[in-house]
């Protein structure tokens, strides 16, 4: 007995429809609840661009299949979101690096195969305050941002760059609109304050570099800053504490209460940079240089200890030094967050934290 044409129409529809909601969430464990942290969502209050790498752990569902939307799910918090509405640009595409390997220039992470997906403007709910942290909150529509795609793109595995520029629309900004976000604790890691630097930056103690120490994790890049005039040359350099600071006059260089906290014996490599000018309004400094250290993926780095110290080249002044730990395990987020000023050329990579993201396909 063949199925009347109105009973094979129903369950088209209803197959068509089922298929039409699949979705994921990456990672996981945010299907049903609320997770550790939070994040910007870009727009909402300034002008923000966040390059989301999702490795291909939390994607198998989605392979050789179109992606046709995604939403992101504000944080469980005891306070009330405004509405809003922003401009966003949303671009996809097959990354060249693994979530680990995120690269601090956006341009790193695009593949060839970049197709925006979406243009246009995206609305914030007016979401009412939930729980403390860490309750789960529904993806309901006064819950999330949603952005439905123009243009579909077509998962075929490996790591998928979510690359989304938002600019605030004058009058109309959500403000304080804080969407869920994954972060790992990685233990071990560590950065300890080994000597003071010298001249016009970083306050009094002269503190003008940093390590990112979340970013000291075996198979991760180490990420080192430093502040300094904009355009200007400096070393990041790294190897062994000295026994005892050494004037910088012992090198022939005449700056006084200038100091070396590296054994010149035990120096190992020395990495340039230059300072590029800051174009974010909010920035506190000119310009910063930055540079990233590969980290092998193995056992044997666990604990490794270094200490890096860097000299600059124009004003030639040295910071603050510092000893590094490597951590004791290798991430498994298999996220990754890459952020900045939308004018910038590449922004703050976090491989420990990045937003929660719903993905629809079909």
């Amino acid at each position: 007995m063949q199925p009347s044409s109105a009973f094979t129409i129903s369950l088209l529809a209803l197959t068509t429809a089922l298929v039409a909601q699949s979705s994921v969430v990456a990672p996981a464990a945010a299907t049903n609840d609320d997770l550790l942290s939070y994040e910007w969502v870009a727009g909402a209050s300034q002008p923000l661009r966040q390059q989301i790498l999702v490795g291909q752990s939390h994607l198998l569902a989605m392979l050789g299949r179109p992606i046709t939307a995604i939403e992101l799910r504000r944080t469980a918090a005891p306070e009330a979101y405004l509405p809003g509405n922003a401009n966003l640009t949303v671009t996809l595409s097959t990354s060249p690096n693994a979530p680990l390997g995120c690269d601090n220039h956006y341009a790193g992470n695009v593949g060839p195969d970049a197709t925006q997906v979406f243009a246009g403007t995206v609305s914030f709910p007016a979401s009412p305050a939930t729980g403390v942290r860490m309750t789960p909150v529904p993806w309901s529509p006064a819950n999330i941002v949603r952005i439905q795609f123009a243009q579909p793109f077509v998962y075929l595995g490996g790591t998928l760059c979510v690359d989304l520029t938002g600019q605030p629309i004058p009058g109309q900004e959500a403000n304080w609109w804080m969407a869920d976000a994954a972060e790992e604790v990685m233990p071990g890691t560590a950065a300890v304050e080994i000597g003071a630097g010298c001249g016009p930056y970083g306050g009094p103690q002269h503190a003008w570099s940093e390590v990112a120490h979340r970013s000291l994790v075996p198979g991760g890049r180490a990420q080192f800053r430093a502040k300094g005039p904009a355009n200007g040359m400096a070393l990041a350099v790294f190897g062994g504490p000295a026994p005892s600071p050494i004037p910088l006059g012992a090198f022939g260089i005449a700056t006084p209460n200038c100091f070396c906290h590296l054994d010149p014996g035990a120096i190992f490599a020395a990495v340039a940079a230059v300072y590029v000018p800051e174009t974010h309004p909010l920035a506190l400094v000119s310009a910063h240089a930055e540079v990233l250290v590969p980290l092998p993926a193995d056992v044997s780095w666990f604990g490794v200890q270094l200490s890096t110290q860097w000299f600059d080249l124009t004003q030639l002044t040295t910071s603050n030094a510092f000893t590094w730990t490597i951590g004791n395990a290798i991430p498994t987020l298999d996220m990754a967050l890459n952020e900045g000023h939308p004018g910038d050329a590449k922004g703050w990579v976090t491989t420990y934290l990045a937003p929660v993201l719903r993905f629809e396909f079909q």
